[in-house]
C-alpha cells in the first residue's frame, strides 16, 4: 500500500503525508464507501461500481459491478487484482486491476453480513475477510480457495461479541492483524494463523461511543478514525503508543 494517508469524507478525497500534512484534495460523486490507492492510482468503491482516479484527482478508469442488485462493502488489491465484498449477494467478487470479471468467492460457512460489517484485507497471498453475523475471520488463497477461519463469539478478547464484528481489520508493518470492534469498542491484535495476542486500545482509551472505529496502518503509524477526528498512535512489536 501506498505510504501516504488518503481520507474518504463524503464527497471529497485528501491526501496526507503521515505526519498529517495536507497534500492535496479533489472532490467525487457521493455514496463512496471505500478508499485504497497504489503506484499512483486512488481506488474508490461504490455500491455498484468502481472509479479508479489520479492523486490529481482526473478519472482514469471505472468499471461497474459485475451482479444485479450488488452492494458493494469493501475491497483490497493484491499485485494483480482486486477483491470486492459484495454484502447483497453474500460472496466475495474477484476482478483484474483493469476491472475484469473474474470469479465469485463463496463462504463454506455463508456469509452472514448485518449492518454493512464486511471488511477485507490481504497480507503475503492471503485474503482476510470478515464474517461478521457469524463473528469470524476467514481466510482464502487469492484463488479462492478457504483456507480457514479463527474468532467466534464470546466475551473474552479473542472472541468478538455482539452484533456485526469485527467491523474493521489492518494489518501491522509486522504482519499482525489488527481488528476493530464496536458495541463496547476495542482495538486488538493477532497473529495472522489467528492467535490472540492482545488489546491495543480500549473504549476508555478511545473516548468511547459504541460505534466501530475504522483502523489502517501504515509504517510505524496506526490511524484511527472516529467521532470526526484521527487519532494516531505509535505502533511496536509490543505495544501501541500516543
Amino acid at each position: 500500500m501506498d505510504e501516504k494517508l488518503y481520507i474518504l469524507a463524503g464527497t471529497t478525497v485528501y491526501i496526507y503525508d503521515p505526519e498529517g500534512k495536507e497534500l492535496s484534495h479533489f472532490t467525487i460523486a457521493p455514496h463512496a464507501r471505500d478508499i485504497t490507492a497504489e503506484d499512483g492510482q486512488i481506488y474508490l468503491l461504490y455500491p455498484t461500481h468502481i472509479d479508479v482516479f489520479s492523486e490529481e484527482g482526473i478519472q482514469i478508469h471505472t468499471w461497474e459491478a459485475c451482479s444485479e442488485l450488488s452492494d458493494y462493502c469493501s475491497f483490497t488489491l493484491t499485485d494483480e487484482h482486486v477483491f470486492v465484498t459484495d454484502a447483497e449477494n453474500k460472496n466475495i467478487c474477484k476482478y483484474t486491476r483493469e476491472g475484469n470479471f473474474i470469479r465469485f468467492i463463496h463462504s463454506p460457512h455463508n456469509f452472514i453480513i448485518p449492518s454493512y460489517a464486511f471488511a477485507i484485507e490481504n497480507r503475503n497471498d492471503t485474503i482476510y475477510c470478515v464474517n461478521s453475523g457469524r463473528h469470524q475471520i476467514e481466510m482464502y488463497t487469492p484463488e479462492g480457495t478457504y483456507i480457514g477461519s479463527f474468532g467466534g463469539p464470546g466475551g473474552q478478547s479473542r472472541f468478538f461479541a455482539g452484533c456485526c464484528n469485527p467491523a474493521y481489520i489492518t494489518f501491522s508493518p509486522e504482519g499482525d492483524l489488527i481488528t476493530s470492534k464496536k458495541g463496547n469498542p476495542h482495538i486488538s491484535s493477532f497473529e495472522r494463523s489467528g492467535n490472540f495476542k492482545e488489546v491495543y486500545l480500549t473504549a476508555r482509551m478511545l473516548g468511547g461511543g459504541n460505534k466501530a472505529y475504522e483502523v489502517k496502518a501504515t509504517n510505524d503509524l496506526l490511524y484511527i478514525a472516529g467521532k470526526d477526528r484521527i487519532l494516531v498512535f505509535r505502533l511496536s512489536p509490543n505495544h501501541v503508543g500516543g
